[in-house]
């Protein structure tokens, strides 16, 4: 969008895809001029058509197609009488901490892209006209709409190709919206041809659904559920849609709804508000939903966003003052009227002003390095998840690293797996609340011991499997109830169970076996002295290295006195200091020595057949020096 080119991918003769030219650079963003706030966007490709957002007001503008003259209808645009009710799948979005307004400026300052492949069902595709170049301007309509309105978060919305399903559906589009996402993210992940995009969204058409959306929070750069679900309505206007869009995205980027917040914005509505679709004049994300995406990014969860989609330069020449750093460029401010005037590193002519040594990035401030060492990436929720510090030398910051599998948390009682210090009583009071705990054997004795969709141990297609007795914390979470009250969740069963003293419960989403159980524990949690769960079998928990120094090849060594850690770019990298034994979660070394003299060595070699991790426990008695390795975050 914004003139820049778009293909629509339409299917043929399945597998083969066929190209099809379309129009560009008829896609216009402005403002209506002493109007502050207002917001215009208007397409030229067919005559004159668009909508313009006031204060208050807004109005659509189309071209009268039987009129002489090249005359055009403005008309006020009301969607009072639309339902717009989303389903968010994993809704629970974690309130951000403070952040410093360095790092604010910083995040909000840098580009980010999110490029979107959208698909049309049967019934949408005929509802709109079944004219493919009539609905291509449509969806790039859309997607013009719903990409202004991410210009404050300095995020840009690229409809990188479009499918249309013209002569039926490749999945049943039935069901509700949170039933429909489950099906095509399925789909999508086993079928998709396209890997162009970082998330995928299929429109399809109903008459009155209960949900007109479903997308899963925080997600949005995690592979298995990139995708959304937005169904379009009768009656419903394509500038209600695009902000029905708009806030699936939001979703997605961990941007919570505005409700039962403190908000602000500049527009008459706040984007993330329940009825924002509702609502007429301009929209806008508040300070609520900034904070929001402020902590997706610094989390390190956006990292999808990063990467600036390749434009073909035969299609389009370079364009200063459009806001995109074309070939050529050093920078693109804009116009002068509207942002190069206060813009600090760019000129008018798209080159860097003197003195310049970078234009964004959570290390750049005022076009400046932040001198190394300043904390650029921080998460504050779990120790187990490292700090990042600008170099001195780059404007982004350093990459995401988390402290390696294996390592003690909570004071030695629980381990970090994935970046999460793993601890059943955290997983308990994140579904159950504050004051939930783990619950005892007795309880994992009586749910788990049932194999059933009550209690088990994992399911595959043909059912649900048994819990060995060594096993039973591995499987469905079971904790102990602390309120008076009974317990409600939504598309959840509640089961209870007195055991002993203590009352137990567990949830049940009705899923099918072929479907994982949510309630299932966390891989990584301590099921026994020396043990851990893993694929719903609970190891024995082993660790072993060389030395530090021979499994930290290529990176700097560091130490905890150091005030800011130096983590180097080979794959791992590590400190050394005293006083806790070495361990290490996952597949060890080929050959393991001893740190120390006396070591008690056991090795637990699976079958060839079984795809797990091979554990090994090295105990050094004497409590050496200590290596503690890093890697690099690998993006799921």
């Amino acid at each position: 969008i914004e003139g820049t080119p778009h293909t629509k991918l339409l299917p043929a003769v399945m597998p083969s895809i066929r190209l099809y030219p379309f129009q560009r650079d008829c896609f216009y963003e402005g403002y209506v001029e002493g109007f502050l706030g207002s917001l215009v966007a208007l397409s030229t490709c067919s005559g004159l058509s668009g909508v313009l957002q006031l204060a208050n007001a807004t109005y659509g503008i189309e071209p009268l197609d039987a009129a002489p003259g090249y005359q055009h209808l403005i008309y006020p645009m009301r969607n009072e009488n639309v339902e717009n009710q989303l389903f968010v799948e994993n809704s629970s979005l974690a309130q951000p901490q403070e952040i410093s307004q360095k790092l604010n400026q910083a995040v909000t300052r840098s580009p980010r892209y999110l490029e979107v492949h959208a698909i049309l069902d049967k019934a949408l595709y005929d509802y709109m006209g079944a004219d493919k170049d009539a609905v291509t301007e449509k969806i790039a309509q859309l997607f013009s709409y719903v990409n202004s309105m991410f210009t404050r978060l300095n995020l840009t919305i690229v409809l990188t190709s479009l499918e249309f399903w013209t002569e039926k559906n490749k999945i049943p589009t039935t069901g509700d919206a949170e039933e429909l996402l489950r099906r095509f993210l399925q789909w999508k992940n086993t079928h998709r041809v396209l890997r162009l995009q970082d998330i995928m969204y299929l429109f399809a058409y109903r008459e009155q659904p209960r949900y007109v959306g479903a997308s899963s929070a925080r997600r949005l750069c995690r592979k298995n559920y990139a995708g959304g679900v937005a169904l379009y309505r009768r009656a419903m206007t394509l500038e209600m849609f695009s902000v029905i869009l708009a806030q699936l995205l939001g979703l997605s980027l961990g941007i919570g709804y505005d409700d039962s917040r403190s908000c602000r914005c500049a527009g008459a509505t706040c984007l993330m508000q329940s009825n924002a679709a509702r609502s007429t004049g301009t929209k806008a994300f508040s300070s609520c939903s900034i904070r929001d995406f402020q902590h997706f990014l610094t989390t390190g969860e956006g990292q999808c966003l990063w990467n600036k989609p390749t434009m073909d330069i035969s299609y389009k020449a370079p364009v200063c003052g459009n806001k995109v750093v074309e070939p050529g460029e050093a920078c693109d401010c804009g116009s002068v009227e509207v942002s190069c005037g206060r813009d600090q590193c760019c000129t008018v002519g798209c080159k860097l002003k003197k003195g310049v040594e970078c234009l964004s990035g959570p290390c750049c401030w005022r076009c400046q390095f932040l001198k190394r060492g300043t904390l650029c990436r921080t998460s504050p929720e779990d120790e187990c998840e490292l700090k990042e510090y600008c170099n001195g030398t780059s404007g982004q910051c350093t990459p995401n690293f988390w402290v390696m599998d294996g390592h003690p948390c909570n004071k030695r009682s629980a381990f970090c797996y994935h970046g999460v210090c793993q601890m059943a009583d955290k997983q308990c009071q994140k579904i159950f609340g504050k004051g939930a705990r783990n619950g005892p054997l007795a309880c994992y004795e009586e749910i788990n011991g049932q194999r059933d969709r009550m209690g088990h141990c994992g399911s595959n297609r043909s059912g649900y499997q048994s819990c060995a007795w060594k096993d039973l914390r591995c499987g469905k979470l079971v904790c102990e109830y602390p309120g008076h009250k009974p317990f409600i969740k939504e598309r959840a069963a509640v089961i209870y169970a007195r055991v002993q003293n203590s009352l137990c419960v567990t949830l049940d989403y009705m899923k099918p076996p072929a479907e994982r159980d949510p309630m299932l524990v966390n891989d990584g949690t301590v099921c026994d002295d020396h043990m851990v769960g893993a694929h719903q079998k609970c190891w024995c928990f082993l660790c072993g290295w060389k030395s530090c120094r021979g499994s930290c090849r290529g990176s700097s060594r560091i130490s905890e006195r150091q005030s800011s850690e130096q983590i180097g770019r080979g794959r791992t990298c590590c400190w050394t200091g005293s006083g806790s034994k070495p361990v290490a979660l996952g597949r060890a070394p080929e050959n393991p020595v001893a740190l120390q003299s006396k070591v008690v060595l056991v090795t637990l070699v699976l079958s060839a057949e079984q795809v797990l991790p091979v554990f090994v426990w090295v105990l050094d008695l004497h409590e050496p020096e200590v290596c503690v390795c890093y890697r690099l975050e690998l993006q799921v």
